[in-house]
């Protein structure tokens, strides 16, 4: 290093610096809205569901992670499959997703496969979709954590 590089300054991008904070606290917000309050689960045929483990979204799609099992890949052929989002136990939404890509990943451990869709934007739920990843973009902006404070705020 020469004492040219030594002596100019770092300049910071504060808007590229916030927006990449941001990009992190939605991601983690997502995730915990996944884990604790959203299900989803494939339809793989007119009566069996199997569950799946939604990573992320946007409005053009999703990813999401399954448990590899090599006596029973899945989805094996499948390019288009029918998911459901349960926002309580017995009400969801229903999507089809379109497979565009897929990778091995090891997760705490277990070997899964991980899938990146994109969504029908034809089906009438799309509109649903579109509005619940909207929710999701507004809701990790601005919500907070509970630390136990009991303090109000109005904004």
């Amino acid at each position: 290093m020469s004492n040219k590089d030594l002596m100019t300054p770092e300049v910071i991008d504060f808007n590229e610096a916030r927006a990449k904070k941001l990009e992190e606290k939605r991601r983690n917000t997502e995730r915990v809205f996944f884990k604790n309050l959203l299900g989803m689960y494939c339809v793989t045929d007119s009566t069996h569901m199997r569950p799946v483990e939604l990573i992320d979204v946007s409005e053009e799609g999703c990813a999401f992670q399954v448990p590899f099992n090599p006596d029973h890949p899945w989805p094996a052929d499948q390019k288009e499959i029918p998911v459901r989002l349960y926002f309580t136990q017995d009400t969801f939404l229903g999507v089809t997703l379109q497979i565009q890509n897929s990778a091995p990943s090891i997760q705490d451990g277990i070997r899964t496969v991980r899938y990146g869709c994109t969504i029908d934007k034809t089906t009438q739920s799309y509109e649903t979709f579109k509005g619940f990843v909207k929710f999701l973009k507004s809701f990790a902006v601005t919500a907070s954590k509970d630390l136990g404070d009991v303090r109000v705020f109005y904004l």
